[in-house]
């Protein structure tokens, strides 16, 4: 009885670990969410960078799906509470602090990727980058890229006046006196989309405001940040020097068509404009012609966020370290201009020195820092709605800065 009882025991135990052994050799399925252009740039070096991954990690079986930016977190939202979500999705410091106080049944949409790297492995980014990439005390980004703005211009049309090209000297006047010198009825000085609170917020920090206090709350009422609402708002207004634009697409195609000598744009637009025949000159923004500061652009930030309900969280990290690795970096580095978040890439004089890359790294350096939460999320619409009150003179913009403070203290209460 004994012998016709180990028999059977010892089949099921072959057959079982036959089973494991299959299942073992399976790859394990990850899927990522990006929102790389289709046939741009990025996605193409998306795509090698995730070949590399796949040729070095066969066990890992990566499913790349395209998501539309401005779809991407609402989609995220859904499939979070479906119970369907991608194991990796890029998101923005934006993103993150749209999402990250949502919860679906108690948990974060977002794992905390602290407790999956090591200190080390924390060492290697830029404080800053990693700074974007928390909510609250929550890591829930590797951080992938930076990207800020730069004073941009036609070199052509410059020659064409007689006109001096900006320098890193230049102050706000200069700035006003050259838009004003270059403008004719077929070309405008400077294209800047006025009512939008991105292009405004690089003249907050050099006129002495700021977006939220030393408690995080919201501060855009202060002299300062009016001061710099009005002189922005003027250069159409009262100089008439940025012509009829009214969004980003129509700034971006004045420059690119020749009829702007300057734009304020950053490193995603460099090869638009440069395919596009323009002999591009590039300069750190102004001074402010009143404080002595400079010009201090938001500086956004991208990074790979792994889902809290991902079953295959380590797979999904592994991923996320090689997509923000010094080779898959210096690739977008050099194909897209996107700034490095790496410690040791930014000692690389090839990307320090590089001729594009430098100038937006150096402007990075007077970046305005926004911290990755909701009030911030919040803050930029409120910013757009004062611009276009005070813009259209239904407000000052003083008035119309204090009134974005009240009902941001009213929708943080909800």
């Amino acid at each position: 009885m004994s012998h016709k009882a180990v028999i059977p025991a010892a089949l099921l135990f072959f057959f079982c670990s036959a089973l494991l052994a299959e299942d073992r050799s399976d790859p394990v399925p990850v899927k990522v969410w990006h929102t790389f252009g289709a046939g741009s740039m990025e996605e193409r070096l998306f795509t090698r960078a995730v070949d590399g991954f796949s040729a070095e990690h066969p066990g890992i079986a990566v499913q790349v799906v395209g998501i539309p930016y401005l779809q991407n977190l609402q989609q995220f939202i859904n499939a979070a509470q479906a119970g369907v979500a991608p194991d990796l999705i890029r998101l923005s410091d934006t993103e993150l602090g749209k999402i990250g106080h949502i919860t679906v049944e108690g948990m974060p949409l977002l794992e905390d990727l602290r407790a999956h790297l090591t200190p080390v492995q924390k060492r290697t980014y830029l404080p800053d980058s990693l700074f974007a990439m928390r909510y609250g005390e929550s890591l829930y980004a590797l951080p992938a890229s930076r990207s800020g703005m730069t004073l941009l211009y036609n070199a052509d049309i410059f020659d064409g006046a007689g006109a001096a090209y900006p320098t890193d000297l230049w102050r706000t006047e200069d700035l006003l006196r050259a838009a004003k010198t270059l403008t004719t009825d077929e070309v405008t000085g400077l294209a800047l989309p006025v009512r939008w609170s991105y292009w405004f917020v690089p003249f907050i920090a050099a006129s002495g405001g700021r977006l939220l206090d030393d408690a995080g709350n919201p501060a855009l009422s202060s002299p300062g940040t009016a001061r710099a609402m009005e002189w922005v708002l003027d250069l159409a207004r009262v100089h008439g020097v940025t012509g009829s634009v009214n969004s980003i697409e129509a700034m971006s195609t004045r420059f690119q068509t020749g009829r702007a000598a300057m734009v304020i744009d950053g490193s995603w637009n460099w090869d638009r404009y440069r395919e596009s025949g323009i002999r591009l000159g590039q300069s750190l923004l102004p001074y402010d012609a009143e404080t002595g500061e400079r010009l201090a652009p938001m500086i956004g930030y991208f990074g790979w966020s792994v889902a809290k309900q991902s079953g295959v969280k380590a797979a999904a990290v592994k991923l996320a370290r090689w997509l923000t690795s010094a080779a898959v970096q210096r690739d977008f580095a050099f194909g897209t201009y996107s700034l490095p978040t790496l410690i040791e890439l930014m000692s690389d004089p090839e990307i320090t020195g590089h001729p594009v890359l430098g100038g937006f790294i150096e402007q990075a350096r007077f970046g305005t820092p926004t911290p990755t939460t909701r009030i911030t999320a919040m803050l930029f619409e409120q910013l757009d709605t004062a611009l276009a009150l005070t813009y259209d003179g239904s407000m000052t913009a003083g008035a119309a800065l204090e009134a974005a403070d009240r009902e941001l203290a009213k929708m943080l209460k909800w």
